[in-house]
């Protein structure tokens, strides 16, 4: 039985935010250790899925809506894309300082709670002062070629691991993708470690925590 569940997450989907900041608040009460792998999508995923209007509008109130029940601020960043290996690779620095997961959850509150781009230097550098992360030493590796090296060598990973969209959870051999499958997640967690979890066949509404 694995104890580690690999996450996937971009700084570009407002779905990889809102799973992360749950994750990010109840994973400390998980007995399993997280390991976070940040990825993008290849420049032609984005176009396309940017021109399916239909789609678009349905995230925009779909992530509202949870954004509303949250109690999180939304605000759509625009332009909507950036230079991603420069903030992804920057996590990887504040995750070797023990800092990733503030990071993350600062980079992504300025994204869609403050329309910021975080592929601008001088707002990386505000987030990484936020943390309490040296920002020169944040830009630095940010740019270097190992640090986005490994950003790359991590999406390579996320292909042979058959991920196909982000957020992205393996635990076990098995796979769960959306925010929405935290819970199935945590069932899984929780059922291999012989804790108790709701019967769905008397409640399909109960929640495993």
């Amino acid at each position: 039985m694995s104890d580690v569940v690999r996450c996937y997450f971009s700084f570009r989907s407002p779905y990889s935010w809102l799973a992360f900041y749950r994750l990010s608040r109840i994973k400390d009460q998980l007995p399993v250790g997280f390991e976070f792998v940040p990825c993008f999508p290849p420049d032609n995923s984005e176009k396309v899925s940017r021109k399916d209007l239909n789609k678009v509008s349905y995230i925009s109130k779909d992530v509202r809506r949870f954004t509303e029940a949250y109690g999180l601020e939304l605000k759509w960043p625009e332009p909507f894309d950036t230079d991603w290996l420069l903030p992804h690779a920057a996590y990887l620095y504040a995750d070797e300082q023990g800092r990733g997961v503030d990071f993350a959850n600062a980079a992504y509150a300025a994204r869609f709670s403050k329309g910021l781009d975080i592929g601008c230097e001088d707002n990386l550098r505000a987030i990484a002062a936020e943390c309490g992360l040296d920002p020169d030493d944040l830009i630095r590796c940010a740019n270097d070629e190992n640090y986005r090296q490994r950003v790359l060598e991590g999406m390579a990973r996320s292909r042979r691991d058959r991920m196909f969209g982000v957020p992205f959870f393996i635990y076990n051999e098995q796979t769960y993708w959306g925010n929405d499958r935290l819970d199935w997640l945590i069932r899984d967690i929780y059922r291999d470690l012989k804790r108790p979890v709701p019967d769905l066949a008397e409640d399909p509404m109960a929640r495993p925590y």
